[in-house]
C-alpha cells in the first residue's frame, strides 16, 4: 500500500507563506512518518486480532518504509522474500483474499515422493507435537521427512526399519486412512498427520481496507498538526 501524504495537504498549502512553503518537505516528512506508524500498528494489531497466536515471522513479515523528504509517502507491504522460509505475502495470500493456502515444503516432498495426492494438504494429527504458536515444530518434519525417504535424498538401498519409533504412510487399500502414522515406543499407534482435500478460505486478514481506514482515521489530522507547526 502506498499513500501519499502531500495530497492531504493541498488546500492548506495555499494560505503558507513563502518562508512556510519552504519547509514543507520537513512538515510532510513527519505528517507522513506519524500516518506510516499508526497504519503499520493498526495493521499488526488486526494480525494479532484474527489469527490465533501469529508467530514472530508473520509479524515480522508486515513491513513499512521509512519516508523521506523527497518522497514523503506511507508504504506499507507483506514481505515476498522467502528468507528462512515461506514469505508472509504467500502463506498470508489466502487469509487476505481467500482462496487455497500456499502449499508447504514437506507437502510438496511428499507429494513428489508420491506419498501424498496432489491437491491435498496435511493436517496434523492427535500425535503431532505443536509449538507454542500452534505449528508443528520443522525438526519434528524434518525427523518424519527422513524416515519416509521424502526429503529428496537419494537412497538405493532402503535402511531397515525399526521395530518401533519409526513414520510410515499406509499403503493403498489399508483400512488407515490416508495420512502420516508412528510406531512409537511400546507398540502404539498415533496419528500425526491425515491428509485431506485443500480447504478454500474466506478472507480474514483485511489487510487492504484495514490500512485505508487507519490511514482516513488520521492522515489529514497529522498534516494539519505537521503544517501548524511550521515557523
Amino acid at each position: 500500500m502506498d499513500f501519499d501524504i502531500r495530497s492531504n495537504a493541498s488546500e492548506v498549502v495555499r494560505q503558507l507563506t513563502d518562508l512556510q512553503k519552504r519547509k514543507l518537505p520537513q512538515a510532510y516528512l513527519n505528517a507522513a512518518d506519524r500516518t506510516g506508524r499508526y497504519v503499520y500498528g493498526a495493521l499488526r494489531s488486526e494480525m494479532q486480532e484474527v489469527f490465533d497466536r501469529p508467530t514472530p515471522w508473520a509479524l515480522g513479515g508486515l513491513r513499512y518504509k521509512q519516508p523521506t523528504p523527497s518522497s514523503p509517502k506511507v508504504t506499507i507491504w507483506l514481505e515476498e522474500s522467502p528468507g528462512k522460509g515461506i514469505p508472509a505475502a504467500k502463506f498470508l495470500s489466502a487469509e487476505i483474499t481467500g482462496g487455497n493456502r500456499a502449499q508447504k515444503r514437506f507437502e510438496r516432498a511428499m507429494q513428489i515422493a508420491g506419498l501424498m495426492p496432489s491437491g491435498s494438504v496435511a493436517v496434523p494429527g492427535r500425535q503431532a507435537p505443536l509449538d507454542a504458536y500452534g505449528n508443528v515444530p520443522a525438526s519434528f518434519i524434518r525427523r518424519v521427512l527422513s524416515d519416509l525417504q521424502a526429503a529428496g535424498e537419494q537412497n538405493r538401498k532402503r535402511t531397515k526399519r525399526l521395530r518401533s519409533n519409526y513414520f510410515f504412510v499406509p499403503a493403498k487399500g489399508s483400512h488407515l486412512k490416508p495420512g502420516v502414522y508412528w510406531h512409537m515406543p511400546g507398540g502404539l499407534l498415533g496419528v500425526v498427520f491425515i491428509f485431506a482435500s485443500a480447504a478454500s478460505y474466506r478472507s480474514r486478514y483485511d489487510f487492504y481496507g484495514v490500512g485505508q481506514r487507519a490511514y482516513d482515521r488520521v492522515a489529514t489530522r497529522f498534516m494539519t498538526e505537521a503544517l501548524a507547526q511550521l515557523p
